[in-house]
């Protein structure tokens, strides 16, 4: 593998990655942009604009003015999932709030939000993930982020809750979601009759999961030996019973995941009171405890497809955790509102850039692995260009400095 050809090749992959998408943006912007990704992939450790200017070439005040502009971000990715994804893959959208650590006062957005790490109530701020998987690839690709207002602001000059404004937020992005698929998947919190119902009239067909004791109805099925009665006819028969299931209803299935293992699972259509409608739900029994179950609006969805998106939604996770360890997701030295939404999509669109370049040229590094050597080109192409092919002391004494400081 040669060290020096790394950054060369991540350079020239970022700008591929803008070239095939129809993004507008001058010229003289794009290399900076370029320039700031490349930066953001080799910086070990915290990345801010301090430490931009230091291994960017670029002044912290330039950063900063930069991250003023407006991108469309949603675009730049979707394309990279394109790319990443093949024709005859089964994708969905997957959203996931995550909770960022933020200190002071100032800061747009700073209150108190759900850390799901801490497993409580925390100060800071929080975005909303958006992320596309693929059920063959088991991976995901990050779509975007969008930062969640206060409670208090909400509340006070929106006159809406947190779960008003994430339906909100989807809806915002819902054109651009639903040309790459019509599947959503989100987490248990999102499965309430005032979400799922708003995203299905949006295009979508939702996929989550449901508590084990929620209150799930068979349908009634007609008896034609019956003799005719005044009245409606009934709709709904007696309620699931997780522990005593009626296998005349509900038919088994094998699901196998991603690493071999086998469950046998039960599914059927059934009616959900919170939801108000009829669904597809899929049973996977747990050792010594509750089974989960599993759920999609579309009654016509495969079950092993409604177990395998929600179990796959888990890739955003991995995909919040690498941005906040590698690309500076949680690092950010900024308190203003486009600043702070430009550098989450950022951390993104840096993860993408990176994980495309590893999944096409070197398939056997991690991310860590990828940063380290991206970071050691980094140093080798500037020790190498200042000292030139004859050293000479003078000259090292000029740069002891600079490398110093890049070693730091």
């Amino acid at each position: 593998m040669n060290v020096l050809a790394i950054l060369k090749n991540f350079t020239f992959r970022c700008k591929s990655v803008f070239e095939n998408t129809t993004t507008k943006m001058s010229k003289r912007f794009l290399n900076w942009l370029i320039l700031t990704i490349r930066t953001v992939a080799l910086i070990p450790g915290k990345i801010n604009f301090t430490r931009n200017q230091r291994d960017g070439g670029r002044t912290a005040k330039t950063f900063a003015s930069n991250f003023k502009t407006s991108v469309d971000w949603m675009k730049i990715n979707i394309g990279m999932a394109r790319d990443c994804f093949g024709p005859g893959d089964d994708i969905a959208v997957a959203i996931d709030p995550s909770f960022i650590s933020k200190a002071g006062r100032l800061t747009y957005g700073i209150g108190r939000f759900w850390s799901g790490v801490a497993q409580r109530v925390k100060r800071g701020l929080e975005i909303m993930a958006i992320g596309a998987i693929s059920l063959s690839r088991h991976t995901c690709v990050m779509l975007g982020a969008v930062q969640s207002p206060n409670f208090r602001t909400l509340e006070s000059e929106k006159q809406m809750s947190m779960l008003d404004w994430y339906v909100s937020l989807v809806r915002s992005k819902a054109n651009e979601l639903l040309s790459l698929t019509d599947i959503l998947v989100a987490d248990a919190f999102f499965s309430t009759y005032e979400f799922v119902n708003e995203v299905i009239e949006m295009g979508f067909r939702f996929v989550g999961r449901l508590r084990a004791n929620s209150y799930l109805r068979y349908l009634a099925i007609p008896d034609p030996s019956a003799p005719r009665r005044r009245g409606r006819k009934r709709k709904y028969g007696e309620k699931v019973d997780f522990s005593n299931l009626d296998m005349s209803v509900f038919t088994s299935f094998i699901y196998e995941d991603s690493k071999g293992i086998k469950t046998r699972c039960h599914t059927a259509v059934v009616h959900s009171r919170a939801l108000k409608r009829d669904i597809r739900i899929a049973l996977c029994p747990v050792a010594d405890g509750e089974p989960l179950v599993y759920f999609s609006t579309d009654i016509e969805m495969g079950p092993e497809r409604i177990v395998g998106f929600y179990r796959t939604r888990f890739q955003i996770e991995f995909g919040i955790r690498d941005a906040k360890q590698f690309t500076g997701l949680q690092s950010q030295q900024t308190r203003d509102k486009e600043r702070l939404d430009f550098a989450f999509n950022l951390s993104f669109t840096a993860l993408n850039v990176c994980k495309e370049v590893i999944r096409k040229d070197y398939p056997d590094l991690s991310v860590a692995q990828f940063k380290r050597l991206m970071f050691e080109s980094y140093l080798a192409t500037t020790i190498i260009s200042t000292y030139g092919k004859s050293p000479h002391l003078k000259i090292i004494q000029k740069i002891n400095q600079r490398l110093t400081q890049l070693a730091a």
